[in-house]
């Protein structure tokens, strides 16, 4: 009797270590993704948004936003991404994820 009471709570605890291990894993791929923009950038600025876009094309990390907020003018290449995703909690239904990353890397002389 006990196990029957327990084991649905378990499942959703098992659920929702899984999504979260899901969108923990986006993060990582969005800041790793957004450090090499950064880093593309301080050589070519032209070509910060779109290595990101082409790193981040495989994964599902859902609606891929680049902004760049500082050139080599300015001190540093700076990158921010921003990704929306939405998550299907069981019990819970649909939510939706933002996850963002912000990258600055030194210029080259």
């Amino acid at each position: 009797m006990e196990f029957a009471l327990v084991v649905p709570l378990l499942v959703l605890l098992l659920f929702g270590l899984v999504i979260a291990g899901s969108v923990y894993l986006d993060q990582l791929n969005l800041q790793s993704a957004a450090r090499n923009a950064a880093r593309a950038g301080s050589i070519s600025s032209t070509s910060a948004c779109t290595t990101a876009q082409a790193e981040l094309a495989a994964q599902s990390v859902g609606n891929l936003q680049c902004t760049v907020l500082g050139t080599c003018a300015t001190g540093g290449f700076r990158v921010e991404l921003k990704a929306d995703r939405i998550v299907t909690i069981p019990l819970l239904g649909d939510r939706d994820v933002n996850i963002t990353a912000t990258s600055t890397f030194s210029c080259t002389a």
